[in-house]
């Protein structure tokens, strides 16, 4: 069992929590609990449009992005119809095409990267839904503008390109897709958005996706009624509001993302570069993973061992706060 004092690096989690102004959101509400949410939350999906330039009836919110994901699966693909993916990315396209009882399909990675191109050759007329993190989750890569771009141009438009941007926020590369641009172009296209990342939301399990309309009336016709929680939606707005806050998580993380990076590959660690708020680190040998993880883990820091993700080599380790990450510095260099 962890001990309250451990540190929970795993989740990839806000270190600096969320805004002081969500708070406020929900302290004006809790003692409203007892009513039953919005069924449609109007106020927030207009939020959302003003912030990319879009109608209100292309936002779909769900409880998570994960939920969202689950209705694409459920809804849009027939039992012998397929679901594409990658290797080494966020699990739950596969499990959640387990679920429905669809199949799966992989790409391998190249690089560590979701090059979309290396799809193209899973792709047939049973093809329903393709899902590509941008930036991978565990990886922390990403694909560019350009790369998007090409690859939506060979989609068949019956085929739906899901870009799960979870982590968009602590991009900091120039080349990351402007992916609004592209849907208005590609209405085939759809847009994974979260608050439970720079915006501190996880707990509130809050999501949302941009999409074509058409699109977006199937999922909301057959969405759970009630499905998202009474304090969430107007959490939700206070936090895109405090603009401030999310700018000061992005500039800090970046700053200390490079820290630990460099610290680490000095140490002889196997790492690669991130654009999002962890790092993912490999091992030649299982054993060289676990030492890591169990050192880190007497010293109070739990960090993800990414056997989650079918990769037993690797560990998936979220930036935390200048203290924390100096911390694990010390301990490996003290270790070592």
């Amino acid at each position: 069992m962890i001990e309250p004092k451990t540190l929970k690096l795993s989740s990839n989690e806000n270190c600096y929590g969320c805004s002081p102004l969500v708070l406020d959101a929900i302290m004006n509400q809790y003692k409203e609990v007892y009513f039953y949410p919005e069924p449609n939350p109007v106020a927030l999906k207009e939020r959302i449009a003003v912030k990319f330039g879009v109608a209100s009836r292309n936002i779909v919110v769900g409880a998570g992005s994960v939920q969202i994901i689950d209705g694409l699966i459920q809804m849009l693909v027939e039992p012998d119809e397929k679901v594409l993916t990658f290797e080494n990315s966020f699990i739950a396209y596969g499990l959640f095409s387990g679920y429905h009882h669809r199949s799966c399909l992989y790409a391998p990675l190249t690089g560590f990267r979701c090059v979309p191109d290396n799809l193209l050759h899973l792709i047939t007329d049973k093809t329903r839904l393709i899902f590509i993190a941008n930036p991978n989750n565990p990886t922390g890569t990403i694909i560019s503008h350009a790369e998007l771009e090409s690859f939506m141009s060979k989609i068949p438009q019956k085929i739906i390109v899901a870009v799960d941007e979870a982590y968009a926020e602590y991009v900091n590369d120039l080349s990351f897709p402007e992916s609004v641009v592209l849907q208005r172009k590609y209405p085939n296209l759809v847009i994974l958005r979260s608050f439970s990342k720079i915006y501190g939301l996880a707990g509130l399990r809050i999501g949302y996706a941009v999409m074509d309309e058409n699109l977006a009336s199937i999922l909301l016709s057959r969405q759970i009624p009630f499905s998202i929680n009474y304090l969430s939606p107007n959490a939700a707005i206070a936090a895109l509001v405090d603009v401030d806050f999310v700018q000061k998580s992005a500039i800090a993380n970046a700053e200390l993302r490079q820290y630990l990076y460099v610290e680490l590959k000095k140490l002889g660690y196997q790492l690669i570069p991130s654009q999002t708020n962890y790092l993912y680190i490999w091992f030649d040998k299982n054993e060289e993973k676990m030492s890591l993880y169990k050192r880190l883990f007497e010293h109070g820091i739990v960090i993800c061992d990414l056997i989650t993700f079918g990769q037993s080599n690797a560990l998936r380790i979220t930036i935390g706060n200048k203290e924390v990450c100096e911390k694990i510095i010390q301990i490996l260099k003290m270790d070592n």
